[in-house]
């Protein structure tokens, strides 16, 4: 229950700080707000993405050294 609601708010939290400093990366070569906006959405999902790899590399290299 506290863990899930935990996990929750934390991507409540990261995933629209993601997107605007998305905004702030892609805006610099955009000159529409129509395509910054979707620069900026496809940016952020392509960061969660690596994000959520990094995260599973770092718990399988803890679970291998440190155990479960």
């Amino acid at each position: 229950g506290g863990q899930l609601m935990s996990l929750l708010f934390r991507l409540a939290v990261y995933l629209p700080v993601l997107f605007l400093i998305a905004v702030v990366v892609v805006g610099q070569q955009h000159t529409t707000a129509r395509d910054t906006l979707r620069a900026a959405a496809a940016r952020t999902v392509r960061w969660a993405l690596w994000s959520a790899i990094l995260l599973a590399v770092m718990v399988a290299i803890d679970v291998l050294l440190i155990g479960w």
